[in-house]
């Protein structure tokens, strides 16, 4: 089943995670609808300005998976509230793209350095989107968010 054009639930529940420890990593049917939300109005925008296929490097996190993935006890990777995606994307341009013109609840630039990132986490609240433009870094050995800019 698909959850937008190029978007399968297959690959976006996919996690080595899951696969490596035996964890189920299925989304439930409001989950499957927040993640249609997310694919239909945030992937497939950036998909057609990039002209191809994008790597989606972790959607769906059960709790087991998202615990096992050192991931906050409220990502949205977990779909309570909202759906996330972390993309195989790297590009400042394109990032300021993606806030400039796609609909999101989060986007975030992810560590790297100021011309490229490790990759961008983008989520979507349908109705209730903050359109926070955060970058991570790391500070002291932890993470911290601060504003994109």
């Amino acid at each position: 089943m698909k959850l937008s054009a190029h978007v399968t639930i297959a690959e976006f529940e996919r996690s080595d995670i899951a696969t490596k420890h035996g964890i189920s990593n299925k989304m439930n049917s409001s989950q499957i609808q927040f993640a249609k939300d997310l694919c239909e109005n945030v992937f497939e925008k950036i998909r057609a300005h990039v002209g191809g296929p994008i790597r989606i490097n972790s959607g769906y996190r059960s709790p087991a998976v998202n615990r096992r993935a050192g991931g906050s006890a409220s990502s949205q990777h977990c779909a309570l509230n909202g759906a996330a995606m972390d993309l195989d994307l790297h590009d400042r341009e394109l990032f300021e793209w993606i806030i400039a013109n796609v609909e999101f609840d989060q986007a975030i630039y992810e560590f790297g350095n100021d011309s490229n990132a490790l990759w961008f986490h983008l989520s979507y609240r349908k109705g209730n989107n903050r359109r926070q433009a955060l970058r991570a870094i790391k500070k002291a050995g932890k993470t911290s968010y601060i504003p994109f800019v």
